[in-house]
């Protein structure tokens, strides 16, 4: 999806017959538009980029998981649990546990698994494997900025950003229990970081990658707003193209949105 989107202007101009660029990524995704709906994508990227659920440039985004799969499995699971901040055991063979939003991932020799199982997600196997392959050991700044403020992000990330800011405000609107309850229900942890929000939150994406919400709720000058802040020590252990795909699976969980 991240890929399709690059092809998009970023206007959100809804010409293509949706409302962002990144809804419209999405139907292409899903093989429900092709990428030459958009009347901004040039003859020859759409050619390029005739994408469906079976088409080759999904069925390489499988691949690659395939392939980091099988790196992360010939890693040193011991120093990599440690770097990943998750768990290692050696009885029955060695795995190294993490918890990814509100599910627990365990990596072992033969694999990536699931409550038992084998994981079948492509982009939950390419995260999570970039994650324990990176071994970041820089400790977390404190610094806390935005998606499009790590060096060398592309420009569309900050659109990512603010859509799933606005998604979180709207969805919510003014109420603030409800926000609570469902940071507290993803393991969020309330904290202050002297943005003058009505609600601040921690929640982790992965044990590294802490992600800081805040929240005001509207007044009688101002709709509701919300605001998605990150560490600046976060790309040193997960590449930021797959923090913005992470910070959309946030944002479905939040909202409950299949």
């Amino acid at each position: 999806m991240i890929d399709i989107y690059k092809k998009l202007p970023g206007t959100n101009c809804g010409k293509c017959g949706v409302q962002t660029c990144m809804a419209f990524a999405l139907k292409v995704k899903k093989g429900q538009a092709g990428l030459g709906d958009c009347p901004f994508v040039s003859a020859g990227a759409s050619e390029e980029a005739q994408i469906g659920p079976s088409a080759g440039a999904f069925s390489s985004y499988e691949q690659v998981s395939i392939e980091l799969e099988k790196e992360a499995c010939r890693t040193d699971f011991s120093e990599a649990a440690e770097a990943a901040g998750g768990g290692y055991k050696t009885e029955g063979g060695e795995a190294i546990s993490v918890k990814m939003l509100t599910r627990d991932y365990e990596m072992r020799r033969d694999g990536l698994f699931i409550g038992g199982e084998c994981c079948r997600d492509a982009w939950t196997k390419i995260i999570i494997c970039d994650y324990i392959q990176k071994q970041g050991r820089k400790p977390l700044t404190g610094e806390l900025i935005a998606l499009g403020h790590f060096p060398h992000t592309a420009s569309h990330v900050k659109a990512f950003q603010s859509n799933a800011e606005k998604k979180l405000a709207e969805f919510f609107g003014n109420d603030l229990d409800g926000l609570k309850r469902r940071c507290a229900e993803m393991g969020g942890v309330q904290v202050e970081t002297g943005t003058g929000a009505d609600f601040t939150c921690r929640i982790d994406l992965l044990p590294r990658v802490p992600l800081y919400l805040s929240f005001w709720k509207a007044d009688e000058e101002f709709a509701p707003d919300c605001k998605i802040l990150f560490d600046s020590g976060a790309e040193d252990h997960l590449d930021i193209e797959y923090l913005a795909y992470l910070l959309e699976l946030f944002v479905k969980e939040m909202t409950g949105e299949e």
